[in-house]
């Protein structure tokens, strides 16, 4: 094994207090530096180890301070942040998050979009995942796919322009989420490894636009869709979306449910869409109550 962690920690703290003597030579005052971030990095390793991941946490952070208030050193300073971010998404997702926002400000101030974006990818997830905290990784990724578009990476920017029409349907944000799906659907009809997928973007849109009860617009997106795709017009995804807005717009709920079975036995509803199908059909029940 190897040294305590703890004893490096006393270590670093040691060579930090060094510093302080009146007249100490600049060039060795800076060795003292980088000795104590040393230590409290070995530290946090050696804490990592343990699997005491706070504290191993806390050891990254104290370099990334010296590095970025002592040796002016601000691009070590935000590698020892992302090394801190993924020990503290074990056990303190918040400080996870708050670190690798730290080191993402300074990729930025370096013109290091890529690798800014690919880190607000990560915390997006840690929201999303770990803390459930949708709206703020809705945020996140929002703002990471624009950096990956702004560098020409449209696949990695269409993931995450997905993944924030997702979250922004769950969150009853539906015109945020239907510009998304068909985004992305355009974007992919031009790409052969992209373009069989522009199906389940339609669909997932259609269904948006049925959740804001504006049935007009309804049967219209689905006609702009049919258009841009000529396949579309002979998939499943597309006739089922146009069988639930006919029982939409009759207020069939007993329709609703028999195109959704049907079509369920042939290809799995998955999460999303029986989260947001539920609530249509909660719709068509609250609007019979009230001619009822």
């Amino acid at each position: 094994m190897g040294e305590d962690p703890r004893s490096l920690v006393q270590k670093a703290q040691k060579a930090l207090a060094s510093t302080g003597g009146f007249g100490f030579f600049s060039s060795r005052k800076e060795d003292k530096f980088q000795d104590a971030a040393d230590f409290y990095v070995q530290a946090a390793n050696a804490f990592r180890l343990e699997k005491l991941y706070k504290e191993a946490g806390q050891a990254f952070e104290q370099a990334a301070k010296i590095h970025q208030e002592k040796l002016n050193e601000p691009d070590d300073a935000a590698n020892n942040m992302v090394d801190a971010f993924k020990v503290y998404r074990k056990d303190s997702p918040e400080d996870a998050v708050r670190c690798l926002q730290v080191a993402i400000t300074q990729y930025c101030k370096k013109g290091n979009f890529r690798r800014a974006a690919s880190h607000q990818e990560n915390a997006g997830e840690v929201l999303e995942v770990d803390i459930g905290d949708r709206k703020r990784a809705l945020a996140c990724y929002e703002l990471a796919a624009q950096w990956y578009e702004d560098d020409n990476a449209s696949a990695l920017a269409n993931k995450l322009w997905l993944k924030v029409a997702d979250i922004a349907a769950l969150e009853g944000d539906y015109y945020k989420a239907i510009e998304n799906f068909e985004k992305v659907a355009e974007s992919s009809l031009g790409n052969n490894l992209m373009k069989y997928s522009v199906k389940e973007y339609f669909l997932k849109a259609g269904i948006c636009t049925l959740a804001t009860k504006d049935i007009v617009s309804a049967r219209r997106n689905l006609d702009k869709y049919r258009e841009k795709d000529p396949q579309f017009a002979s998939q499943r995804e597309c006739q089922l979306l146009s069988d639930l807005v006919e029982a939409v717009e009759a207020g069939d709920q007993e329709a609703f449910t028999d195109k959704l079975y049907a079509y369920d036995q042939m290809s799995k509803l998955d999460k999303w869409k029986t989260e947001m199908l539920v609530r249509i059909k909660s719709q068509i029940e609250d609007a019979d109550n009230e001619f009822s």
